[in-house]
């Protein structure tokens, strides 16, 4: 879309027209019917809050489930400011949701998966120079506590990425959005990375690739480091 096609429209057009392309580009990349998830937290409180509002979608992509945020890429009201909101979208996929596979999307929203990735997608939209690091490229890796995740054994970590197999874009009118995988971690390859910097992301998303894991999140697989 060009400036000149957005300066004639409201911000609530610019909004919707972001929302509709993000949803089928979501629906086509994962060969999926979506279904909106209602959101169950707040924006952070010590930063940016989301370009016009904290929103999931579920989806299945084959066999896996997936729950990828939904706004990180809308169109701030400002017309300064990236049409594509933070040019992002995160996602996390994974075999081990623990639901049927004729169980309606929604349910995923009672998953270990939701407050995972409304976290990751949280911080994202509190520090917008994280956003930015992904956009280069770079690899990023977050901590969190979710007692119910992991058993309830201290810190939960995830990996942030760009998928290596697939194409990992979104074309939406303002521009294309980049889509981020979330990778579970174990508390081993958590230790691994502490202290090493970039280079240590990236040796650890080879080594995940190498086992054939690639960005997908698995509850009991072992270690790769």
């Amino acid at each position: 879309m060009t400036t000149e096609f957005i300066v004639g429209l409201t911000y609530a057009d610019r909004l919707n027209l972001a929302t509709q392309a993000r949803h089928e580009a979501i629906k086509s990349r994962f060969d999926s019917e979506v279904a909106a998830l209602t959101s169950l937290m707040g924006p952070m409180s010590d930063g940016p809050e989301w370009p016009a509002g904290a929103a999931w979608l579920a989806a299945r992509h084959g066999g896996n489930a997936c729950i990828v945020s939904d706004g990180l890429s809308d169109p701030w009201v400002e017309r300064d400011r990236p049409e594509t909101g933070l040019g992002v979208e995160v996602f996390i996929e994974t075999p081990d949701a623990g639901l049927s596979a004729d169980a309606p999307l929604n349910k995923l929203a009672d998953t270990w998966l939701f407050p995972l990735i409304a976290e990751v997608s949280h911080t994202l939209a509190g520090y917008a120079k994280l956003s930015e690091k992904l956009l280069d490229g770079e690899l990023l890796s977050l901590e969190f506590n979710i007692d119910h995740i992991k058993d309830g054994r201290g810190r939960v970590g995830a990996l942030l990425s760009k998928p290596r197999q697939d194409n990992a874009s979104l074309s939406m009118p303002g521009g294309t959005v980049s889509l981020i995988a979330a990778t579970l971690l174990t508390v081993n390859e958590l230790k691994f990375l502490r202290g090493k910097g970039p280079a240590g992301r990236l040796e650890l998303a080879d080594k995940l690739y190498d086992a054939g894991h690639g960005h997908l999140s698995l509850l009991h697989r072992p270690s790769v480091v």
